[in-house]
């Protein structure tokens, strides 16, 4: 089973899956969108105590043998987070998760993927707050390295056999 087979199977019950998305000039193999609303009400619900929202956004990219340019994929998380995150005062969490696939990838370039981080926060975290989370799996040697937010994230998703 491919991997894309193999995220949308593991993850269906959680995400809203499309193939083939494009967003600007950035074109993913799969788009996966979470949503969840939550609210607390006092006696009915015409009276609401509070409400918040999470949301997450999954990318998904073989990009093959080209090398990965962590600058680039900085401006991918950038552009992505102005696209789609839109903060209001029930905005609690939102995350976006990018999973690219090579064919090989180099012991340097693990360093700096373990190291990578994106986070902003909105009105100093009032607001909530958005956090990345690089996945890069390697075929060759079927392993999947992920930045410390996405910590544990590859065992959740199943990524690899």
């Amino acid at each position: 089973m491919c991997l894309i087979e193999r995220i949308k199977n593991n993850l269906s019950h959680l995400f809203n899956f499309k193939d083939s998305f494009t967003v600007g000039d950035y074109t993913f193999d799969l788009y996966g969108l979470f949503y969840q609303e939550n609210m607390k009400y006092f006696g009915s619900k015409k009276l609401k105590v509070y409400e918040f929202n999470n949301n997450e956004h999954l990318f998904l990219k073989d990009i093959g043998q080209e090398p990965i340019d962590l600058d680039e994929v900085k401006n991918c998380f950038m552009y992505l987070y102005n696209h789609f995150i839109e903060p209001d005062e029930n905005h609690m969490v939102s995350v976006i998760t990018l999973i690219y696939v090579v064919d090989k990838i180099d012991e340097h370039m693990v360093r700096k993927i373990k190291k990578f981080s994106f986070y902003k926060s909105y009105k100093f975290g009032f607001y909530g707050y958005v956090t990345g989370k690089l996945i890069v799996v390697d075929k060759s040697t079927s392993t999947a390295y992920e930045s410390k937010a996405a910590k544990g994230d590859i065992a959740k998703m199943r990524l690899i056999v």
